[in-house]
């Protein structure tokens, strides 16, 4: 796959997922969220904030974590966020909290038209990360040097 692959369609999507084998045993390294394009002030002269923001959702996972020849880094871009939920209930019953390790990444068309339904399944069963948006790029950041 190249540094950078951007799909077009679901098809391209779930293509991208199985060469990463949907992220398998795979975890996040982190999450990070930005707002963009808002207006402070709407057309009537009323402050809005960033509740009409552009917001684009950034995974960093690291896909292949078995030994230090594949510790490779991927970032996930969700562009143009519609909607996104993270659920992490502390379990102290198994392993003292949420294992953010994954389970599995699947894509599927979102109820809405040029929308993609994202859901992240974490291996403990009561973590996983929903998001609905129009684009996901993947970036392939290379491997960690340790």
């Amino acid at each position: 796959m190249d540094e950078r692959f951007e799909p077009q369609n679901i098809d391209e999507v779930d293509q991208a997922l199985k060469y990463f084998n949907q992220f398998h045993d795979g975890y996040v390294e982190g999450i990070d969220i930005r707002f963009e394009n808002y207006k402070s002030i709407n057309d009537n002269g009323v402050a809005n904030g960033i509740g009409r923001a552009d917001m684009t959702i950034i995974l960093t996972v690291n896909a292949f974590p078995y030994g230090k020849d594949h510790d490779q880094l991927v970032r996930v871009e969700f562009i143009d966020v519609k909607s996104f939920e993270i659920i992490s209930e502390r379990d102290d019953s198994k392993h003292g909290g949420p294992d953010w390790g994954i389970g599995q990444a699947l894509a599927m068309p979102a109820p809405h038209e040029n929308e993609i339904f994202w859901d992240f399944y974490f291996l403990c069963d009561k973590a996983k990360y929903e998001v609905t948006c129009s684009k996901i790029v993947f970036i392939n950041l290379g491997y960690i040097v340790k």
